[in-house]
């Protein structure tokens, strides 16, 4: 490797790095002071530890050897190209940290000092922090803070963004480190010093009770950011966490979990038939019958939560629910492809009227999808009718996402949908008439038909035929 050029010049291209709080470094690493020779580039090759090449991993580059105690750190960053091959041009004459991550492959390397002499990097297995962050109350920031968030660890070039509420997984050196996590942008951050707010308050760690070994897994509970804390607890906040040498838990951490405040409702997914827990994407369903989608075509899934490595999440609860309940609905993803759905319970408003704390809703089981193929003929007078173009109807799962707005007579395929017994509705698509019907204080019995269907995980319903009947006005 070469480096060269001056310090000015980096830090005219360098970036921002992961917030801090005057927190020290701790590690298995020894820290010390290197000059590295003043060349104009520093080049290297990244190898995976079964000696592929390591193409698009990231290498990043820290101007410093010690963690700047003044909140955000400058690095450079850049990803190998095909031949795991990398390159920095305009480097300093200064000590820096280097640190390669693949996240594909779920290896890092990190290195306290870098070395002139080093043209070969190999990767190892890295350790591997996972965990869900949220937000608590918003009441403590007097600015918007936004959903973007950082979780690092202290003192090295390792972090990763989080969108709250959302999972995370940080891969990490071995060692037994000091984390944190703060908002993503730095404005943000100045205007909530600028406010008074205590940085306690604003970057939130913990340090781990146990060192992690290369190929260990910690599984956090949440990290709740804002929550009412007082400035001087938010300092050592140390998440409850599980060991996890094969990614199953397997030895507790004695730490403490921070406490989600009231108004939210919070649930698990069952992972024992899944490949993995995180990630599942939730939705609360409060329009039970789709009434308010009568007006469109489609209805989309709307990701408002996702859950954590224990498959677990939290969202705030619904401020209106326009009927005597709610559901929520789970879906999870292997790349763009939907695998699994699930289904919550029934969960009542007077539950969520009358709760103390966090509601949770309990354990909801995801399988595979199943599927309805359905159509609708049009009946007038007891006899079936062929104007279907004349009419409409909306159809869809009773407290699911899934609604389609098609004419009579034609056949419909409702996919995604969650197995068991599920009610399957339909009424006007004319949402003129359907308004019309409920100012009138009209029973919905009366214009919403409903068909109970016992779905199987995996299979579906050919060519389901129903005969609706255009509800009269008075």
């Amino acid at each position: 490797m070469r480096l060269a050029t001056s310090l000015a010049a980096l830090l005219s291209a360098f970036g921002f790095w992961a917030c801090s709080n005057n927190d020290s470094v701790a590690g298995t690493a020894t820290q010390t002071e290197n000059t590295v020779a003043s060349l104009d580039t520093l080049k290297g090759v990244v190898y995976h530890k079964n000696g592929t090449k390591a193409k698009g991993a990231v290498v990043r580059m820290v101007l410093s050897s010690k963690w700047e105690d003044a909140g955000w750190s400058d690095f450079r960053e850049t990803e190998t190209d095909a031949q795991g091959r990398f390159s920095f041009a305009n480097v300093p004459a200064d000590t820096f940290q280097l640190a390669v991550i693949d996240s594909a492959s779920s290896e890092i390397l990190y290195l306290p000092e870098a070395s002139a002499e080093d043209d070969s990097l190999v990767l190892e297995a890295a350790a591997k922090v996972k965990g869900f962050l949220t937000l608590g109350d918003s009441a403590l920031a007097p600015v918007s803070v936004g959903s973007h968030f950082k979780v690092y660890v202290s003192g090295i070039p390792f972090f990763e963004s989080v969108f709250a509420p959302g999972a995370f997984e940080l891969l990490v050196p071995e060692g037994s480190w000091t984390f944190g996590f703060c908002p993503g942008d730095p404005m943000v951050i100045e205007k909530l010093q600028e406010s008074g707010i205590p940085d306690s308050v604003i970057f939130r760690s913990w340090k781990m009770s146990k060192a992690l070994k290369s190929g260990e897994s910690l599984a956090l509970d949440t990290l709740v950011w804002g929550a009412n804390k007082k400035a001087d607890s938010a300092e050592n906040d140390d998440p409850k966490g599980e060991v996890d040498q094969k990614d199953t838990t397997s030895k507790k951490d004695t730490t403490e979990t921070p406490a989600v405040p009231k108004g939210w409702i919070s649930g698990q997914v069952d992972c024992s038939n899944l490949d993995r827990c995180d990630s599942v994407e939730v939705m609360v369903i409060t329009d039970l019958f789709g009434f308010g989608f009568a007006n469109g075509l489609t209805l989309e899934y709307d990701i408002q939560a996702r859950t954590d490595t224990l498959g677990r999440w939290w969202l705030p609860a619904p401020e209106e629910v326009p009927y005597d309940s709610f559901r929520v609905e789970f879906r999870q993803r292997s790349g763009e492809t939907v695998t699994n759905v699930g289904l919550s319970r029934y969960v009542k408003k007077s539950e969520l009227e009358g709760a103390k704390d966090t509601l949770s809703i309990g354990k909801a089981s995801l399988d595979k999808y199943s599927w309805i193929s359905v159509g609708v003929r049009l009946v007038v007078d007891n006899q079936q009718n062929e104007n279907c173009f004349m009419n409409s109807v909306v159809l869809g799962i009773e407290g699911t996402s899934h609604f389609v707005r098609t004419v009579t007579c034609n056949m419909y395929v409702l996919t995604y949908l969650p197995s068991g017994m599920q009610k399957l509705i339909f009424y006007s698509g004319d949402p003129v008439v359907v308004s019309a019907l409920q100012e009138a204080g009209t029973p919905q019995y009366n214009y919403v038909s409903t068909v109970d269907q016992n779905l199987t995980a995996g299979n579906g319903i050919k060519e389901l035929w129903l005969t609706y009947t255009p509800p009269t006005v008075k």
